[in-house]
C-alpha cells in the first residue's frame, strides 16, 4: 500500500485525503492549524487517515503532495523546507491551479522530484488530475505518479509541457473572462448567461469535447462564424472591471454571502450536496 503524506487540510487537501483514503492509499494529513484539525478529525470520512500537527518523518513514505494557500512565495519557501526535510528518493506533489511548477521548484536543491498534479474540484469526485512536469522534472517521477493516480482510478493527463494554469483553468479562465464581460455590457444578466450556458454547451460539453463538436459541425463553418465573431471577444489581460468592483466590495460569492448570487438566503450544505449528486451522476454516465 502507497503512503502519502498531504500538507494542509483545507477545501482541497482534505477532499484529495478523503479520495485517497477511499482508493486503498494510506494517508497522513498535516494542518497546522489546530481548529481547523480537531473538525477534520471528528468527521466520519476522516477516521482512518493518521493526522499530523507537527511534521516529521514517515517510513516507507512515497509521496507529499502539497495542497496549501495558492500563493508562489508561500510554497517555494515550504518545497524548500521539504527538500531538506525528506530524503530525495521521496516524489513530491504540487497541487497549484495556476503557477509553473519550476517556479514553485525554485528554491529546491532536487528540482527532478517536484510535479504538479492539479486535482480538479471537487477532488474527491471529479476524474481528471492534470499531471504537469517542469524541465527539471525526472521522467521517471512523471511515469511514476501517473501509474499511482491511475491505480487510484483518477484520469490523469500527462501535459508535454508546463504552462501557466495548464489546460482545464485556461479553459476555464477564457470562459469565464466572457461572461463576465458579456454580463459587464449589460447583453444578460449573470443568471441568464448561466442558464444559457447550462443549457447549450455545458450539457454538451459532459459528452463531447470542443475540438470533438468543431470536427462535428465541420471546421468550415467553425471558420466562417469565427472569422467574424473572433475580433470583438474579450481580450484584456487584467481583470474585468466588474470582477474588481466585487472584489473591493468584499462580494466573494459564497463565503461572504453575495458575488454575481446573494446566497445568504440559501441552504449551502443542501445545495453543494445536490451540485455533488449531479456531478457524480454524470460522471456514472459518461466513464
Amino acid at each position: 500500500m502507497k503512503r502519502v503524506l498531504i500538507i494542509g487540510g483545507g477545501f482541497m487537501g482534505s477532499a484529495v485525503a478523503k479520495y485517497l483514503e477511499q482508493n486503498n492509499v494510506s494517508v497522513f494529513l498535516y494542518e497546522p492549524d489546530v481548529e481547523r484539525l480537531q473538525q477534520l478529525k471528528k468527521q466520519p470520512e476522516f477516521q482512518n487517515i493518521t493526522f499530523l500537527h507537527q511534521l516529521e518523518k514517515i517510513d516507507g513514505l512515497n509521496y507529499v503532495i502539497e495542497a496549501i494557500i495558492e500563493n508562489l512565495q508561500v510554497k517555494q519557501t515550504l518545497f524548500e523546507q521539504l527538500d531538506s526535510f525528506f530524503s530525495k528518493d521521496i516524489t513530491f506533489c504540487t497541487n497549484t491551479s495556476s503557477y509553473l511548477i519550476s517556479d514553485v521548484a525554485e528554491k529546491m536543491v532536487h528540482k527532478e522530484r517536484l510535479i504538479g498534479t492539479h486535482f480538479f474540484s471537487p477532488a474527491d469526485i471529479t476524474p481528471l488530475v492534470e499531471v504537469i512536469p517542469s524541465p527539471y522534472t525526472a521522467k521517471e517521477v512523471a511515469n511514476d505518479i501517473m501509474l499511482f493516480l491511475q491505480d487510484t482510478k483518477k484520469k490523469p493527463v500527462l501535459l508535454k509541457r508546463e504552462i501557466e494554469g495548464f489546460v482545464a483553468n485556461r479553459l476555464q479562465s477564457a470562459l469565464a473572462r466572457e461572461a463576465m464581460s458579456l454580463v459587464e455590457r449589460g447583453i444578460v444578466s449573470a443568471q441568464e448567461l448561466d442558464f444559457i450556458a447550462k443549457m447549450s454547451i455545458g450539457v454538451r460539453l459532459a459528452d463531447t469535447g470542443p475540438l470533438e463538436q468543431r470536427d462535428i459541425n465541420g471546421l468550415d463553418t467553425h471558420y466562417a462564424i469565427v472569422n467574424y465573431v473572433y475580433p470583438t471577444l474579450e481580450n484584456g489581460t487584467e481583470p474585468l472591471t466588474i470582477h474588481q468592483d466585487k472584489i473591493n466590495a468584499k462580494q466573494l460569492g459564497m463565503k461572504t454571502e453575495q458575488g454575481f448570487y446573494n446566497w445568504s438566503s440559501i441552504d449551502k450544505q443542501q445545495y453543494l450536496a445536490k451540485k455533488e449528486k449531479t456531478l457524480r451522476d454524470i460522471i456514472k454516465l459518461i466513464q
